[in-house]
This record gives C-alpha cells, structure tokens and sequence, in this order.
C-alpha cells in the first residue's frame, strides 16, 4: 500500500500553543485530570451555532475548521473521524431525563447531540462536503481505524485528493468517578516526578482533547507521510515485539532502521510491560517521545502524539520532559519513526512514518 501524507494539523488539547511558546510552560493535572484549554470558537464558529453545541462538538468542528483553514481546503474530499465515547455531557443529559421523567415526554436535542457522527455532520454541513463521510467507535482504536481508512480510500484514486480526519473525546465528573472506583486513575503520585516514573502501582491520569489533520495522497508540502497501519486486540505482551517486527519488515524497512520511537507511557504498572517489550524488539536505543504525562490517558490520544510528532518534524522546539529518552543531538532530525500505544491492554495501535 503506498503511504500518505499530513500536510497540516490543528489541535485542542491540555498544553499551550502559543507561536514562541508551545508547551512552555508545561501544563500539569488538576486532581488527577488534564483538560484542555479551551480556545475563543467564535473565531471559528458563528456565535448562534455555537449556543446549541455542547463541548465535544465544540471541540471537534472548532479543530476540523481550523484545520481546513490552515490547509486552504474549503470542501475536503471526505471526512473521517474516530471518538472512543462521543460526547459524553450529552450522553449523561440524556439518560438523567430519561430517569427524571420516567421515560415520558423528553427533549431529543441530547439525544441528537450525543451520537457519534454529530461532528463530522457539523463540519460537512458547514463546509458542504457531500463527499465521503465515517465515523469510527472502536474504543481505544478508533482514531487508527480512522487514519487506515483514508489510507484505503486515497489508494484507490489516481487524482490527488484531500481527507479530513481526526478525533475528539471529552472527560467529565460523573466519568471520572466511575472510572476511578474501577481502579482507571491513580491515587496517589508525585507531581514532582514524570508519570512513567511511577510504573510501580496501577493507575494513571484521565485526559481528553480533539486533533485533526490533513491527509492527501500527494506528498507536495508534506509534514510526515504515514505508510503502515496495524492494529491488534489483546495481543499478549510476549508477542508485541514480533507483531512490531512483521510490521516493519512487510513495510520494506529493518527493525534497525527505526531512529525514533513515539509510545504511549501512562505510568500504570498493567500496562508498561508493553511498551517495554516493544523497545526490546528495537535494536539500539533511539530516542523516545512519550506524550500521555501531557494530554492524559483517553482513547484516542494517540491523535495528541501524532500531532505532537508533527510539531517537531516541523522544526518546532520540545521541551526536554517531553523526551522519556532524549535524542543526543540538538538538532534531530528522525527519519523512521515507530509509533505504539495501547489502551487498557485491549487495543493496540502500530504506525509506521518517515519524515
């Protein structure tokens, strides 16, 4: 399958963007959460749309616009998007009135709101894209599952063409409390340590945002081009090195080639061995860009890590506690790059990229 390409990104996410200042300072979890800092929608959405949308959609159709404006792509091909929960705030709305008025007479506005397809539907509406248009729900895969299809979908064309693809997923009180009686969030950790830094006890940080990125099938102007997607469930920690290694080989590259890892380090001791296993089927000791201990753990972070990624293929300066290990270089430029994170040890996620 030949590879694709990012051209430009947008992102809402718990750290600041700011041109001269992007995460600096590092912005570090309030009680166990990250959240993140908001934007002014009304640069992007008109103030009476606004007033209806509740905050995931918020997010998502302000970063897909944003995105698109960035781009100078004022109808995309199609839009694909991945969400592991959807709008949550309308989800509880919804089943709180449902208990409150004993199934009777409700309003369907949360209803409507809640559905998973609400931010792609918003965007095509605003953009009038009448193209291609998916919504993927596969819990901790599901931005993956986005990106392969617009993979799929731009092999199958010989014209250049442009998809808008991208994630969002929201964290609220009454979620945070039931996952944390299920042991998803850390109780107690040391704000003066990174997160991987405390793997020995269960338990992470809750985290949310949206990201979304423009993918062609031509490389003019290109970012990062994405050539190998897998995903896997429930792979067995022994075996997560091999199913890297087949990845990489059926790619045309060498294990040894890989000169930059980007894994998803949550600092709970269930789920660190993987992420160990998958370095020691790497040879040497290329540098590692972890992202979770910035935006959290929800289920598609990893459209946090890949715009993370293209921050720095675009020559943007990271701060050094972003490394969990730092390249040697002060200029360093990778070439291969191997992505890995994985949520809750169900759902496993591979990408191959290049710079």
């Amino acid at each position: 399958m030949k590879p694709i390409y990012i051209t430009h990104t947008s992102a809402i996410t718990p750290q600041h963007q700011a041109e001269g200042r992007l995460l600096d300072p590092l912005v570090a979890d309030t009680d166990g959460k990250l959240q993140v800092i908001e934007p002014d929608y009304t640069a992007v959405i008109p103030a009476m749309q606004l007033r209806r949308m509740s905050r995931v959609l918020r997010m998502g159709v302000y970063t897909g616009m944003d995105c698109l404006r960035r781009s100078g792509c004022e109808c995309p091909d199609g839009i694909i998007t991945g969400t592991g929960k959807g709008s949550m705030t309308d989800t509880e709305k919804f089943v709180k009135e449902l208990a409150q008025y004993q199934e009777g007479s409700l309003n369907p506005t949360p209803f409507i709101l809640s559905t998973y397809n609400a931010v792609n539907g918003a965007i095509a509406l605003q953009t009038r894209a009448t193209g291609y248009n998916q919504t993927y729900v596969h819990r901790g895969s599901s931005f993956e599952t986005a990106l392969y299809d617009a993979q799929l979908k731009l092999n199958t064309v010989a014209a250049t063409q442009h998809y808008l693809v991208g994630c969002f997923d929201e964290i609220t009180p009454e979620y945070f409390l039931v996952k944390s009686k299920v042991g998803y969030w850390k109780k107690e950790r040391d704000p003066g340590q990174s997160l991987w830094q405390q793997a020995d006890s269960p338990g992470t940080l809750a985290g949310e945002g949206a990201a979304f990125f423009m993918l062609s099938n031509s490389h003019d102007g290109a970012i990062t081009g994405i050539h190998a997607l897998q995903t896997t469930y429930k792979t067995p920690v022994a075996a997560i090195g091999q199913v890297a290694t087949e990845l990489i080989v059926r790619n045309g590259w060498q294990p040894g080639d890989i000169d930059m890892l980007v894994l998803g380090f949550n600092g709970d001791s269930r789920d660190e061995p993987y992420y160990e296993a998958l370095q020691q089927s790497i040879p040497g000791t290329p540098p590692v860009l972890a992202f979770k201990h910035l935006c959290g753990e929800y289920e598609t972070s990893g459209g946090f890590a890949l715009w993370l990624l293209c921050q720095l293929l675009n020559g943007k300066s990271l701060p050094g506690a972003v490394w969990y290990r730092a390249p040697d270089k002060e200029r360093f430029h990778p070439r291969k790059i191997l992505y890995y994170n994985h949520y809750r040890g169900q759902n496993h996620n591979l990408i191959l990229l290049s710079a």
